[in-house]
């Protein structure tokens, strides 16, 4: 009986301690993100089997597996045609959906992440010459390009399965003008080497991609949202490039800037004006109590240097470009603010590679605009726009260190979208 009994109770103990461990193990588990999508190449592309099985990959994909990862999550990534994924977000049936382009309506129903895709939307036609917004134009059925079209007032000629049939429709002359994505169109030519007419592409915006998820999701994981947005521009380095043709644009319309501003204002006088500190202690000093106030109160030198003639003269040229440049600001050489159109974040541009760039270039031996330094593509959630940074010295160059850096930040849609440049 006796023996009976201490069987009985280490098979208890035993069962309790292996439902312990088990549950541990589960507790352990990262929790499960279950999202829906659809079928985007280069961004989103399905795997062998159905819609439930196979394994979605691509850019984006990867970018919101990447920072689900990185913020505690797995993900369970399913492609969906749009009508089912949007009957189940509003129903909570998944947790969210992604790439989507910005929604009056999903806004009422579901938050939205920051951008976890960037893509550059073009025209594309055949005919030379300032796009014709009148063209008969062709769309993909569904797309995020068809429903941006509808709200702003656009006649859609033509909505077909696929780009490609876009691509072979323009080609026949069958439409006037195709809206997708640059890098779809640039795989399309590159896998279809047909002979036709050359394909100009007329820039019509940057388009922000996200992930929405449902207010039950957020609702029950607050923290989630927040966490993932900290982690995304991570998990999207080197998405953010511009491509050649747009550096190239951004270069030409910088050069123009910057020649503008240097015959609007003294550089060197500005930076003779300007406090001046005997050393970096006092300069990360300042620094630390100016990114405690900024950007509601400015410091004491914060105040002196907005007073200036010098910034007040960057303030009236930046309002004259008329949304354009978005931030102007002269550097001298100790890495410190001569001049600022408005109050910065920071009083020591230093660490920053608008200044490190240029003098990286200078000590290489490259002199003005040569030297320019372009940032990748900024994405700025407080105004929704996406930004780039243009610099460049100011001569004279001591021992590879340039007197000053005229650094501007650039509304990058608008710059792209300029008819003054080529």
């Amino acid at each position: 009986m006796e023996v009976a009994l201490s069987m009985n109770l280490r098979l208890a103990l035993g069962l309790s301690l292996a439902t312990i461990l088990a549950s541990s193990v589960c507790q352990a588990q990262a929790p499960t993100l279950n999202l829906y999508t659809f079928d985007s190449p280069p961004y989103q592309v399905a795997g062998p089997g159905t819609d439930e099985t196979g394994k979605v990959s691509g850019e984006t994909t990867e970018t919101v597996i990447c920072a689900a990862t990185r913020a505690g999550w797995q993900t369970r990534i399913r492609i969906a045609p749009q009508n089912r994924a949007l009957h189940s977000l509003k129903r909570s049936i998944v947790s969210g959906y992604f790439a989507i382009d910005a929604s009056t309506e999903l806004d009422t129903i579901a938050r939205r992440s920051d951008p976890v895709a960037l893509e550059k939307w073009y025209f594309f036609t055949t005919e030379e010459g300032k796009f014709n917004g009148n063209a008969r134009i062709g769309v993909v059925d569904g797309s995020n390009e068809e429903a941006w079209l509808e709200t702003n007032g656009y006649t859609i000629f033509m909505s077909v399965a696929s780009p490609s049939q876009l691509l072979a429709l323009l080609r026949r002359g069958r439409i006037g003008a195709a809206l997708m994505d640059e890098r779809v169109m640039i795989d399309l030519q590159e896998e279809n080497q047909a002979e036709g007419p050359d394909i100009k592409a007329h820039f019509v915006r940057y388009a922000p991609l996200h992930l929405y998820l449902t207010e039950a999701f957020v609702a029950r994981y607050p923290q989630f949202l927040p966490e993932f947005n900290r982690i995304l521009p991570t998990c999207m380095e080197g998405q953010l490039a511009l491509s050649g043709p747009e550096e190239f644009r951004i270069r030409a319309l910088a050069d123009r800037l910057i020649r503008e501003l240097h015959g609007t204002l003294n550089i060197g006088q500005t930076v003779e004006a300007a406090p001046r500190h005997q050393n970096f202690t006092d300069v990360m000093t300042q620094d630390s109590v100016w990114q405690v106030l900024a950007p509601d109160t400015p410091t004491a030198l914060a105040s002196y240097i907005l007073q200036l003639p010098g910034s007040r003269a960057l303030h009236g040229w930046r309002v004259a470009q008329d949304g354009l440049v978005s931030e102007a600001m002269i550097i001298n050489d100790m890495g410190t603010l001569a001049a600022m159109s408005g109050l910065t974040t920071d009083y020591w541009q230093g660490d920053e590679p608008k200044y490190q760039e240029v003098v990286r270039n200078t000590r290489r031996g490259l002199m003005g605009l040569d030297a320019l330094y372009i940032s990748p593509i900024r994405f700025d959630a407080s105004t929704s726009q996406f930004q780039v940074t243009v610099s460049a010295p100011v001569e004279p160059i001591e021992e590879g260190v340039p007197k000053a850096i005229i650094a501007l930040g650039l509304n990058a849609e608008e710059a792209l979208r300029s008819q003054d440049i080529p």
